[in-house]
C-alpha cells in the first residue's frame, strides 16, 4: 500500500478508537494478527482490545485530534492533541506523537508517547485487566 493509504488507516484508527464510544470493532480490521503495542507493554491484539475497553469504561469523555500525519514508505507518524474527562469531571489534555509500522494495509506496530504520560493519569482509574492480580 502506498503512503496516502497508509496515512488512511492510522487515521481511521485514530479516530474511531480513541472516542467516547469508540468503535473497538474495528481493531480486528486495522490491526495485524501479529500486532504490538510498544506502549501498552508489547500488548498483543487481545491485550490491546483490553485496554481500550478499560480506557472508554474509565473516562467520561475522550477526544483525540489528529494534527498531523507524516508517512514514509510502511511507516506512519502522528502527532495529536488528546482531551480526557475522568469521572471526578477533571480535564487532562495531552500531546501525543506515535510511530506506526504497516503491512498489508494493517497496523503492525504501534509505539505511542505523551505529555503529560497518560498512562500514569489514567492508570490509577481504570479496573485490573480479567485475570490479573490484585
Amino acid at each position: 500500500m502506498g503512503t496516502e493509504e497508509n496515512k488512511a488507516v492510522v487515521r481511521q484508527f485514530l479516530s474511531e478508537t480513541h472516542s467516547t464510544g469508540g468503535n473497538l470493532d474495528v481493531l480486528d480490521e486495522l490491526l495485524a494478527p501479529n500486532y504490538e503495542n510498544l506502549a501498552m507493554g508489547g500488548a498483543d491484539l487481545a491485550g490491546t482490545k483490553a485496554g481500550f475497553s478499560a480506557l472508554i469504561a474509565t473516562v467520561k469523555d475522550l477526544r483525540l485530534d489528529v494534527e498531523e500525519l507524516v508517512a514514509e514508505g510502511d511507516a506512519v507518524f502522528a502527532r495529536v492533541k488528546i482531551v480526557i474527562t475522568v469521572p471526578d469531571g477533571s480535564t487532562t489534555t495531552a500531546r501525543g506523537l506515535a510511530y506506526y509500522r504497516l503491512a498489508d494495509g494493517r497496523i503492525v506496530v504501534n509505539d505511542a508517547t505523551s505529555v503529560p504520560d497518560l498512562m500514569q493519569v489514567l492508570g490509577p482509574l481504570m479496573a485490573p485487566p480479567p485475570g490479573a492480580e490484585s
